[in-house]
Parts: structure tokens; C-alpha cells; sequence
């Protein structure tokens, strides 16, 4: 059935208002009385003026029975019979009842009033400065289109919703009315997939999730430009600083939440190298902006713990030091952002505004961790760790997405976690089995040398410390995340064998073996296997680099093709 809202009251209630939020937040098509009556008297030659259009619409009520703004409403051209529609506004008992009498109309009436009445004379004195207070009153009963006592009564009984506007401002009364018709996301709608690091970053968590990134319909990043997401995907190589996975290989929607850290050069030229456009990116108006003092304050633990001096970390902290002081920035406060955050509340960019329409839409929702587990402030080894919670709650609380909205979560594993170089005199952090990039190469058939290349941070590019699985870290990850899938990458370090693997059994017993212990230790499936990474732009390439193994799926609302050049 065809939703429509019919929205009644006296002058200054907050109707207008009321429908033009309905319009810009859930998409109703706006129908406004006062312009179809305009237009009415413009075709008859008319004037325009307020007690002409009065007149005008009595006669209009009186000649079809109070008939006409249905029909109006029902013959507009431009709407199709599933578009939401809101009236603003009706002004008779008898409108209302032709609505009511339509078949095939799911009717919602909302009354608006306020009480006391002085309220109405004082919101009918903003309108209008001019006006002596002696004159107030009298005017604001010429101007009020709902003139009759009994239709005031019958509107009042007759209402869905009534609401006192004098108690209430117009978001209050929105949520109210999206309440009572049923616009508002249940808390247990489950569309969010979480994917997130089991160790120390540097699992291929970017690889992974451009590969189900298609399947998505909104893209949500956390973290900051610190860790680097190395893609291969049909349209080359590519490594993501700031802008989820993938971002360049879907049209999904591309969200960047509130609790990120932006450095604005770095954004602004990954959005260019992408070809992303304004209409898919939101940056949340609270995202923290990173300034060359956060990155110079940096400095002194890139030399003692080889943090990636980004100025993350410092950005966060002054975020907190910086309240109250004026030259601290937020996404909103940028101009070249503007675009994406928009300029005054609510903002376009708003995370929970485009998530709460996602839930309501029943969109799919992919959220991108950053970094891993194991380098968590409050569970990692402290102080070799980053400035944030790298774990799901702490990846949940940087979006603002609830826990009762995740469906599954994805923890990322490889065989051989690794830290980056120990700094001149100091150190990473540990990793309790380590060993070197060529013992791994040896055992498992890789070239050394072409793994040593390989193995740089996607940031600064320094090159890695290497070490075997570390179990007890697995399962301690495991409790902190509870993953309902694990994903193994790099099973090419188990053998090279398996970089021509397209189906489980092709993997070598080793890995088969080594996939089942994973799952008996996490109590949960590895669904996805990753079996080699092309990262050179020239290498012939070869996108089935995933062996999918998951007993679920994902779908997208209206999936689209991306076509590349």
C-alpha cells in the first residue's frame, strides 16, 4: 500500500518543518497545499495574495467535495505508486476523510499543536518582526489556515500522532513521528560484518576485505593513516591509507568514522588516485585532522618502538588535552572536507545518520579494522603497541555502530606474524618464536629474495621481523574478538605449492592440517584462504588468490557493475 502522511495544525506548529525532514532524511515526496493552490490561481489568472488563495481553496473544497487535494496527490506525474508521500498540510475534517476512504492508502495522520497558545504568537512574531503587538493576534488569525473549532476537535481525536510542539523541537518531533510509522531500524537488525587483525597488523586484512567488498553496500573505516592496506584486485595494485578497501572496485557507499584520524593531504590525494566522488564519501564531522605538530610529536617513538610517526597517536591524545582549545580541528572544521562532512548539523558526512539509514534499508555493512589484536593499547604488550583498541569493540566504538547490529566477525591470521624492525637501540616488541625471512622462504619453497622485497610495511616501508604462530596470542585474540570466521593468509608460506590452489583439497596436507587446528583452537571455521598476494603492476595477473569457504553469504540491495579501462 502507498504510505502517505497527512500533517495538520494551526500556523507555526512546526508542519513545515516536519515535512521537509521526512523529505531530506526518508525520502518522502513533499506535496505542499499552498503551492498547489498557488499554481491553481496562477493558471486562472489570479492573484497570489494570502486571502485570494483562502478563498480559492474553500471554493476548491466546496466544488469537489473536499476531494481535490487527493486527487492532486494521487494524479502527480512525477511520483510512482511506491514513493512515501507527505502532505503539508490539510486543513479541513473532511480532507481527511477522503484520504481515510481511499483505498489502497496506508494513511498516517500527525496533528501538531502547542499549548499554551502564547507560543503560537510569539513563533508568529519571529515570522513576522514588523508587526505591533497590538496587531499580533489579529494577524496571526487572518494568516491561520485551520479556522474552524470543530475541525481543531476533529483533528485532535482523529490523529495517529499528536504532539505539543511547545514541549518538543522539530528533530524530537521527527523521531516521534518516524517512531509511529514505522521508519525507525530495529536494534536487533543484524547487517554489520566486522573484519579485524588476530596479531601484529600486517595480515592482509585489505586484501581480504576488497575481496567481500563487493558483496557490501556500505564500507566503513576506523583507524588512521598509519597502517597501509595493500590491495590486488582487477584493477592493479593498490595500497589504502584512509579509504576502506576496495573503495576504487565497488560503488558501495564509503563511510569514515568519527573516531578516525585524518591527515588531509594524504586523503585528499588517495580520494584523486581512487576516482572517488563526493556522492559516495562521508567523512563524520567528528573525525580528528592530524596536524604536522601531531607528526612532529611522533618523532622520538619512531626511534624507540618503530611506531610509523604518522602523528595518530598524537592526534589522539590532544583530542583529548585539546578540548576547549581553539586550534584543535575536527573534519568539520576543514574546508576542503566540506564536500564530503557537509557544513552545519545534521551533516551529510554524519556516521550514525548514514548507518541508521543503512539498518532501516537493510544494506549490508562491511566495517575495516585497523592494524591487529596484538597491538592494541589496553591488550597488547604495552608500550610496543599503536593509540587505539584494535580489537572489534574498540573498532565498533571508533564507527558507533552497537554490538547488537554485527552479524559476523572476520579475525585475520597468517602463519608467520610479524612486527615491524627493531629501531637502532630499541625494539618493536616481541614475537615469541622468531625466526627469519629466509628459514621461512627455505621451508616453504619461496624465493628469499623476493619475499625479503616483498616484506616492508605498506607505510613507511621498512622491512619486517618475522616469526612462527604463536598459539597462545591466537587463542588470546580469539577471547578478545570472538570470531564467528577465521581467514588465513599468506598459505603460500606453508608451501608454494599452494599458490595454485583453487579449492581446499588442492591445499597441501600441511596447510589442511594446520587450517584444522586453527579451527579447533578458535572454535570457529576458517572460511577464507589466501593462497598468494600479487603485488607487482606488471605480473600477469591472477585474481583467484581466495579460496572461499564460507557457509554464508552477502548480498547487496542493488548490486552494480564497476567496469575498469
Amino acid at each position: 500500500m502507498r504510505r502517505i502522511v497527512l500533517i495538520s495544525g494551526r500556523t507555526c506548529t512546526g508542519k513545515s518543518g516536519l515535512a521537509r525532514r521526512l523529505q531530506d532524511e526518508y525520502g518522502f515526496r513533499l506535496f505542499r497545499t499552498s503551492d498547489a493552490v498557488r499554481t491553481r490561481a496562477v493558471s486562472l489568472g489570479l492573484p497570489d495574495d494570502r486571502a485570494t488563495l483562502q478563498s480559492l481553496g474553500d471554493k476548491l473544497d466546496s466544488d469537489t467535495g473536499h476531494r481535490w487535494l487527493l486527487d492532486q496527490v494521487l494524479s502527480d506525474p512525477n511520483w510512482s505508486e511506491n514513493d512515501p508521500v507527505v502532505v503539508d498540510n490539510i486543513r479541513t475534517s473532511q480532507q481527511l476523510e477522503s484520504f481515510r476512504q481511499q483505498p489502497g492508502l496506508a494513511v498516517t495522520h500527525v496533528h501538531l499543536y502547542a499549548s499554551p497558545k502564547d507560543e503560537l504568537l510569539k513563533r508568529f512574531k519571529v515570522r513576522n518582526p514588523a508587526l505591533s503587538d497590538e496587531l499580533l493576534a489579529s494577524a496571526y488569525e487572518a494568516a491561520d489556515l485551520l479556522k474552524q473549532q470543530a475541525d481543531i476537535e476533529s483533528f485532535r481525536d482523529d490523529a495517529d500522532v499528536r504532539i505539543n510542539t511547545a514541549r518538543t523541537d522539530g528533530r524530537d518531533t521527527l523521531v516521534r513521528v518516524a517512531a509511529r510509522i514505522g521508519l525507525l531500524s530495529a536494534s536487533e537488525t543484524r547487517c554489520v560484518d566486522v573484519i579485524v587483525g588476530g596479531q601484529y597488523g600486517s595480515e592482509g586484512k585489505g586484501h581480504v576485505a576488497a575481496y567481500i567488498a563487493r558483496d557490501y553496500d556500505v564500507l566503513v573505516r576506523v583507524g588512521g593513516p598509519n597502517a597501509g592496506h595493500t590491495v590486488s584486485s582487477a584493477s592493479g595494485v593498490y595500497t589504502y591509507h584512509q579509504l576502506p578497501s576496495g573503495a576504487k572496485d565497488t560503488d558501495a557507499e564509503l563511510l569514515l568514522g568519527p573516531g578516525m584520524t585524518i591527515n588531509i593531504a594524504s586523503l585528499t590525494r588517495e580520494i584523486e588516485e581512487c576516482g572517488i566522488t563526493s556522492d559516495r564519501l562521508f567523512i563524520d564531522p567528528q573525525a580528528m585532522i592530524i596536524e604536522e605538530t601531531d607528526i612532529s610529536a611522533e618523532a622520538k617513538i619512531v626511534g624507540t618502538i618503530s611506531s610509523t610517526g604518522q602523528g595518530g597517536g598524537a592526534a589522539a591524545a590532544r583530542r583529548i588535552t585539546g578540548r576547549g582549545d581553539a586550534s584543535t580541528r575536527l573534519a568539520r572544521d576543514v574546508f576542503e572536507l566540506q564536500k564530503y562532512v557537509g557544513v552545519a548539523p545534521r551533516y551529510r558526512g554524519s556516521t550514525a545518520s548514514r548507518l541508521e539509514n543503512a539498518y532501516r534499508l537493510g544494506h549490508s555493512v562491511l566495517l575495516e579494522g585497523t592494524q591487529g589484536s596484538g597491538l592494541s593499547i589496553f591488550h597488547g604488550a604495552y608500550p610496543y603497541v599503536t593509540s587505539r583498541d584494535t580489537n572489534v569493540a574498540g573498532c565498533l566504538a571508533e564507527a558507533g555502530i552497537s554490538p547488537s547490529r554485527v552479524r559476523r566477525i572476520l579475525m585475520v591470521v597468517r602463519l608467520t606474524p610479524i612486527r615491524v624492525a627493531d629501531p637502532p637501540g630499541g625494539t618493536s616488541g616481541p614475537l615469541k618464536h622468531e625466526v627469519t625471512f629466509d628459514i621461512v622462504a627455505k621451508g616453504a619453497g619461496l624465493d628469499a629474495s623476493e619475499v625479503l622485497g616483498h616484506e616492508k610495511t605498506s607505510t613507511t616501508h621498512r622491512p619486517r621481523r618475522v616469526g612462527w604462530f604463536e598459539w597462545e596470542s591466537f587463542r588470546h585474540a580469539c577471547e578478545l574478538n570472538g570470531p564467528t570466521d577465521i581467514v588465513l593468509t599468506f598459505a603460500d608460506y606453508v608451501s608454494v605449492k599452494n599458490q595454485s590452489a583453487r579449492r581446499f583439497d588442492q591445499l597441501t596436507p600441511e596447510t589442511i592440517k594446520f587450517v584444522e587446528e586453527l579451527e579447533r583452537v578458535a572454535q570457529a571455521p576458517v572460511s577464507l584462504i589466501n593462497t598468494r598476494f600479487p603485488r607487482e603492476q606488471n605480473e600477469d595477473l591472477d585474481v583467484r588468490t581466495i579460496i572461499d569457504r564460507r557457509n554464508w553469504t552477502t548480498r547487496r540491495s542493488e548490486p552494480k557493475l564497476i567496469l575498469h579501462n
